[in-house]
């Protein structure tokens, strides 16, 4: 095979070398008939050459033939696909009047419930139970202080309601329709007539979107950077006091890759009991060893980490034999309680171990100027805690996640974070909201100390409430937004917990019939976490909200609990 390429070669040389250089002043004179025989005899002359070349070389004619083969089917399968693009391109577009029908249908059907129906009746006439209410809800729009919802319990009949909304974690109301946290305005005016509205963090949104438009299209490692993710990481790094800052495109995956991204298999993690959902499943995918301590117990810490002290003694093993870290939250989502830093700080120091503060629920709350739990005790980044996740969603109004510390901390994620290396960037617009919610926080003071005033007042009023407190405790802490309300020994006995999940879902669905949105946590807080923590009514405090929207909540709330208690009383003699 190799001696008739080298023939070949030759003799193509040959004759390229007699007509460049041997004829280079002479005209080639161009003989017809010689060319018509030629044309004619070329089948039996290229026969004759494939079957000597066959007879010489037959793993030549292989390989040349499946060439040949391969280069007729890519030819065949690209006129297929191109002749059924081009029918797909020029079929009928929908007219716009079909489109506005396919859209009206859509409005009115809704969109499917998250949980199975669990209705005594919705269309025959029969009483809707309000313990399935809230369960059969979507949320059509949420502004700040208000939220519409739809009852899809209402089939095709079915209307569009406006509550208060302590549902959602919109702490600051950067949500809020006009950017004012004590505007009442409905979410149904402005965004849907298309005027512009005065919220900053809205026209940064719409100004971003009219930039670059919607997604960014790539992971940021590869073409999904854009400058507006380089800016949000420079501004929250530079509000945090640390040297770097790392976006994710949403705030469960900051927490879930930032744990993943340090602890591997071999290394220790020693983890509050009561951490949510994102982080919990950070610390599942670390593979790393995991030591559990009680919530928010630093007694219990204590015995943990000495517990591991004495094994190490026994097996000779030096703390610096792995990478151990102890992880927390600031503010706690499923729970409503404070971290204490100082003590964790404390603890982390004398038993060498670097510490993870999730400050989603913390950021933008907490602390003198909003810059969570390490500003409220007095602690710094990079210092006191090595690793500070935030998320985006909460207290700034917008989504993603991002993670903070020094140039070590954040450059290892770049590389080591799966939701940063395989996930796509977050939309630019995103970020920009959230640049300008920050500024929001940074110049507007008075929106911190508006919701640390409602906070004040919530917790004082709910204490004050005789009926409540005969029903309810207030477990959470007093300085955090999320109030959480749970049962008490009710006449001598505390109630099942299959009990006390359906008496807070009567509670939350009479209270969203009457005009305010909250959350009842048993069923939905179960999953993805190490320990569930007990049914729950939770309530999303707002600086949005306006002290008469706090005390129309109170007071809804109120008679759903006396109305409880009457039934469930009633129900026992």
């Amino acid at each position: 095979m190799l001696n008739n390429i080298h023939l070949l070669g030759k003799s193509a040389g040959q004759t390229l070398f007699g007509l460049l250089v041997s004829r280079q002043y002479e005209v080639p004179s161009i003989d017809v008939s010689a060319l018509v025989r030629g044309i004619v005899s070329f089948p039996t002359m290229y026969r004759e050459w494939w079957v000597k070349l066959l007879h010489n070389d037959p793993a030549h004619v292989v390989i040349e033939s499946m060439l040949l083969v391969s280069i007729l089917y890519m030819f065949y399968i690209n006129n297929r696909y191109s002749s059924k693009t081009k029918s797909f391109l020029t079929k009928e577009k929908l007219t716009e009047q079909e489109t506005q029908e396919l859209l009206t249908d859509w409005r009115n059907s809704g969109r499917a419930g998250l949980v199975p129906s669990k209705t005594t009746g919705s269309n025959d006439g029969k009483k809707t139970d309000t313990a399935s209410l809230a369960l059969n809800m979507i949320v059509v729009k949420s502004d700040g202080a208000r939220m519409v919802v739809r009852n899809l319990n209402g089939g095709s009949e079915a209307k569009d309601q406006t509550v208060l909304n302590f549902a959602t974690q919109d702490f600051l109301g950067m949500s809020a329709l006009d950017g004012n946290t004590t505007n009442n305005t409905t979410a149904t005016d402005s965004s849907e007539s298309g005027t512009k509205n005065n919220n900053p963090v809205k026209e940064a949104s719409r100004e971003a979107l009219g930039r670059y438009g919607c997604g960014s299209c790539g992971p940021r490692g590869f073409y999904g950077t854009i400058d507006a993710h380089l800016e949000l990481e420079d501004a929250i790094s530079k509000f945090t006091h640390t040297e770097g800052a790392i976006m994710y495109s949403d705030g469960a995956s900051a927490s879930t890759s930032t744990v993943a991204a340090f602890a591997k298999r071999g290394d220790l993690l020693v983890v509050d009991e009561g951490i949510y959902e994102a982080l919990g499943s950070g610390v599942t995918l670390s593979r790393a060893t995991v030591k559990w301590f009680r919530h928010n117990d630093m007694e219990d810490l204590r015995r943990v980490l000495e517990r591991i002290q004495v094994m190490d003694q026994k097996l000779k093993r030096k703390s610096s034999d792995q990478r151990r870290f102890i992880v927390v939250e600031g503010l706690y989502k499923n729970s409503g309680r404070i971290a204490p830093l100082d003590e964790l700080a404390a603890l982390k120091a004398e038993f060498k171990y670097r510490l993870i503060v999730d400050e989603s629920c913390s950021f933008g709350t907490l602390g003198k100027t909003g810059r969570g739990v390490l500003e409220m005790y007095d602690r710094r980044p990079m210092e006191h805690a090595e690793i500070v996740t935030i998320s985006l969603e909460n207290a700034l109004g917008s989504i993603g996640g991002v993670c903070v510390g020094n140039e070590e901390v954040v450059d290892h994620q770049r590389l080591s974070g799966a939701g940063y290396c395989f996930s796509a960037s977050a939309p630019p617009f995103v970020a920009s909201a959230a640049v300008a919610a920050l500024d929001r926080l940074q110049n507007e003071p008075s929106i911190l100390a508006q919701l640390k005033s409602n906070v004040s007042y919530m917790y004082q009023k709910l204490r004050n409430n005789v009926i409540l407190c005969n029903w309810l405790v207030v477990t959470s802490d007093d300085l955090s937004p999320l109030v959480f309300l749970q049962c008490k020994k009710i006449e001598g006995h505390i109630l099942t917990r299959d009990e006390q999940v359906m008496a807070f879902e009567k509670i939350a669905g009479e209270c969203l019939t009457n005009g305010v949105a909250l959350v009842s946590t048993g069923r939905h807080v179960i999953d993805h976490i190490h320990k569930i923590p007990p049914p729950a009514l939770r309530m999303s405090i707002s600086a949005a909200h306006t002290k008469a929207d706090l005390d129309k909540a109170l007071t809804v709330l109120t008679d759903a609990v006396s109305n409880f208690a009457g039934a469930y009383s009633a129900e026992k003699k």
